[in-house]
């Protein structure tokens, strides 16, 4: 009866042991980005960015750093731009996921409408990052993702 017993709590564990492994890999893979190559300005076609849903874009620095950043766009059509990071979650990397017009900071849980996505809540807050919308295109400049690299 103990080997039994011992069979199914070392059974037990090593379910729980892949089931952290599954959670591990599916939390560091993050969101897919849209990958982005370019110098000086990056225009951006956001005619397919619905209302109440965000895009995720990353960039290669020069040193090979991943600069990544969303574009919002809210129920009344205007378009936000930020870091996929914050000012206090930033460090453990996991971003910014979209769901009903809300962002939500994958690591602390706090959901910002998209209206109000630059506001934050307590020091969670997500990091604007400047850009101009001109008509179906937002333009963001190299230098700008440069200067949020620390974020990342």
């Amino acid at each position: 009866m103990k080997r039994s017993r011992k069979r199914r709590l070392a059974g037990l564990a090593g379910v729980g042991v892949v089931a952290a492994l599954f959670m591990l890999a599916s939390r560091a893979s993050g969101p897919p980005c849209i990958p982005l190559h370019g110098t000086g300005t990056l225009a951006l076609d956001i005619r397919n960015l619905a209302p109440g849903t965000a895009k995720l874009f990353c960039y290669d620095d020069s040193a090979g750093k991943q600069l990544r950043f969303l574009l919002a766009r809210n129920s009344q059509g205007k378009v936000y731009a930020s870091f996929d990071a914050c000012r206090q979650c930033y460090k453990h990397h996991e971003g910014y996921s979209a769901h009903n017009g809300q962002l939500v900071c994958r690591m602390c849980g706090n959901r910002y409408p998209i209206n109000h996505m630059l506001k934050g809540k307590a020091s969670c807050v997500p990091v604007k990052l400047p850009a101009v919308e001109h008509g179906n295109t937002v333009d963001v400049k190299v230098s700008a993702l440069k200067k949020g690299r620390w974020l990342f």
